[in-house]
């Protein structure tokens, strides 16, 4: 049954994507996407490919720190094997965070608890979006102009909750002791919400954590947008740096979210909607988007081929 739920839900995505697919490729030109894919230089797919690279690599040290804090052994290498075969996962499973309950999985093999696994995943992508909103954020507070109001006050209200949330992470677990004393045994905030909160607390009982890894999503969340920004370029979409800062965020909140087959179709609209905004046309955005994803794709088969020569099958020890 659990089996025939999750083929639904995989076969409805992927229905989703391929319709919004088929629907905007029936509203463009597809020899002009072609074209102005390959129009690119090599030197703007090389230069994407090795931001986008060092991005990831950035990612896996900021995973290795928030899993360290955890409590979790192991050397460095060991989270970067795990984290690129996560990659190609996320890529190639039906959904963008397909690869990350694999991570969790390979960190929690060797006695290391479940939860604790998939909260520094869990940590690890807050870690991302907040960065993102905090950029977005930052980029219209200086330029007003690069997006209408409305969406200028979402990336502000997206950035000021999510750091007002990790302000109030100490305040949560107080609250959350105090309800726990007059709730019955059994209920969910002393169940799992409650060793959920005490492991954001540990953040705050290592401040420095916090601001290496808020830190180390800054630089790669820019390295992420300035690849993307040097593909633009490169198709001859001539739009200002600080326009990329603020439109990828709002296009990464989309991508994540679980209606498509990896983002795929969102992704793509998302990037035609915004763009066209700025009177690109529809075959560029779309160019730009499929180009983003080559340069997602060839960096994830790294991971697979990782995957292939069994360097999942490392065990992270608890400290």
């Amino acid at each position: 049954m659990e089996r025939l739920k999750g083929l639904t839900k995989v076969l409805l995505r992927a229905a989703v994507s391929l319709s919004i697919l088929l629907w905007l490729f029936s509203r463009i030109d597809i020899g002009a996407v072609c074209a102005a894919f390959a129009s690119i230089p090599f030197f703007y797919w090389f230069a994407a490919f090795f931001l986008y690279l060092s991005s990831q690599i950035i990612s896996s040290i900021r995973w290795f720190i928030i899993a360290r804090t955890l409590g979790f052994g192991g050397e460095f290498l060991t989270y970067l094997k795990f984290y690129f075969v996560g990659m190609y996962f996320n890529l190639f499973l039906p959904s963008v965070i397909g690869g990350d309950v694999l991570k969790a999985f390979f960190l929690s093999r060797g006695g290391n608890g479940k939860l604790r696994a998939s909260y520094s995943i869990l940590c690890d992508r807050l870690f991302g979006l907040w960065a993102m909103f905090i950029i977005g954020a930052a980029a219209v507070i200086l330029s007003p102009h690069l997006l209408p109001g409305k969406w200028c006050h979402l990336l502000l209200i997206l950035a000021v909750s999510m750091t007002g949330c990790a302000i109030s992470v100490p305040f949560f677990k107080r609250l959350a002791n105090v309800m726990s004393t007059r709730m019955r045994p059994g209920w969910c905030i002393s169940g799992r919400f409650f060793p959920a909160l005490e492991y954001m607390l540990v953040f705050w009982q290592r401040p420095a954590s916090i601001f290496y890894a808020l830190g180390l999503s800054l630089i790669l969340q820019i390295l992420c947008m300035t690849a993307t920004y040097l593909l633009g370029h490169g198709l001859g979409i001539d739009l200002c740096y600080g326009f990329y800062l603020s439109v990828l965020p709002l296009i990464g909140v989309l991508t994540v979210l679980p209606i498509s087959l990896s983002g795929l179709g969102i992704r793509e609209g998302g990037f035609i909607f915004f763009f066209h905004m700025k009177a690109v046309p529809m075959e560029k955005a779309l160019a730009l988007s499929l180009c983003f994803f080559a340069v997602q794709a060839a960096a994830a088969l790294i991971g697979g081929m990782g995957y292939m020569a069994g360097v999942h099958r490392e065990v992270v020890e608890q400290r």
